[in-house]
């Protein structure tokens, strides 16, 4: 697995970021570990992981510690922190996530978001206190605002993070789910008080292109706007959530499915499976590897980031690494449009 520059910080992380997301609930120890060391052993370092993961996962018997829960043991067990780029976040976790399921334990999805702690200078001390003895370490190495926050004002929660900087409890600092002109004013500030700034923004990014207009609540998906201030500002890097947008290319049953799907079922979309489909078919690769192939090829850089249900699924999806496209084969994906 190859290094890739994380913005212009002069640290190389590699190129897949692993997604650690449902490691200690819907993926039990045993599957999570073996994931955790094939990942390291194959040559990645760059583990990706929320201070709210997986909450919703059952009927209420996860509360959003168990992913940074799991890989704290895994790294105190394998005395392996020296070789781990390690990301977390806050701002998603919930208040408390009994008040969002019913009975049955049922999620209100309406009520979710004004559970979220957001991001005030408070809860960011509270927060980063308790990731770290979940994470068993001294030092997160990227902390991600992880939703924005509206209300609480950028300058107490940019503060805030300076301050974690500072203390060496955190080395660098990241966004997820801001639109541009947030993560602008965000720099700008920043850059003003000679604060630590956001070096990579997280958002959901694939090979479909959303409908226009589509939303998606709290999350957000890269669109141009991002993709050409990327360009312009190398600084800050594009780190890929969701880039198989929960496994819908091989499947159009699953497709249908799909909560989202109504957000990118458009002409557009049914002409970019197509190619996929052919492309995939002349290179003899799955159409998820191709998609996360193609995603390693953009410019700007993306780090995708690749989480899978089984080791199975993790190793097929690692094969991606493999595919080399051309120019030529490029322009095809990149072109096809209704």
């Amino acid at each position: 697995m190859q290094k890739v520059a994380l913005g212009k910080t002069g640290v190389n992380v590699s190129e897949i970021n692993l997604g650690c997301m449902l490691m200690g609930s819907a993926l039990d120890r045993t599957t999570s570990y073996e994931m955790l060391d094939r990942f390291v052993a194959a040559g990645g370092d760059f583990l990706d992981t929320a201070n709210c993961y997986a909450w919703w996962v059952g009927r209420g018997e996860f509360v959003g510690a168990e992913s940074e829960t799991l890989v704290g043991q895994w790294l105190k067990e394998r005395k392996n922190r020296d070789r781990v780029f390690l990301a977390t976040k806050v701002g998603a976790r919930l208040k408390d996530v009994k008040r969002i399921r019913d009975g049955q334990g049922q999620v209100y999805w309406d009520q979710v978001r004004q559970e979220y702690e957001y991001l005030s200078a408070q809860v960011i001390r509270q927060a980063v206190e308790d990731s770290l003895r979940r994470l068993q370490t001294d030092h997160i190495d990227l902390y991600y605002a992880h939703i924005d926050d509206r209300v609480t004002a950028q300058e107490e929660t940019l503060a805030a993070l300076q301050r974690l900087v500072e203390e060496g409890k955190v080395r660098f600092i990241a966004c997820s789910n801001f639109r541009t002109w947030r993560l602008e004013r965000a720099r700008q500030i920043s850059a003003a008080r000679g604060w630590a700034s956001y070096v990579a923004i997280q958002q959901q990014y694939s090979y479909l292109r959303p409908k226009p207009g589509a939303d998606f609540g709290i999350a957000l998906n890269a669109d141009d706007e991002l993709l050409d201030y990327l360009r312009c500002n190398e600084e800050v890097t594009l780190i890929a959530y969701s880039p198989l947008l929960k496994g819908i290319y091989e499947n159009e049953q699953k497709r249908e499915a799909y909560y989202n799907w109504p957000l990118f079922n458009s002409c557009d979309a049914e002409v970019r499976l197509e190619t996929l489909a052919q492309l995939a078919q002349e290179l003899g690769v799955s159409r998820h590897q191709l998609v996360l192939a193609w995603l390693l090829h953009q410019r700007p850089r993306v780090i995708p980031i690749v989480a899978a249900s089984s080791l199975d699924q993790y190793e097929h999806n690692l094969q991606s690494l493999q595919i080399h496209l051309t120019d030529e084969q490029l322009a095809i994906l990149n072109s096809a449009t209704a």
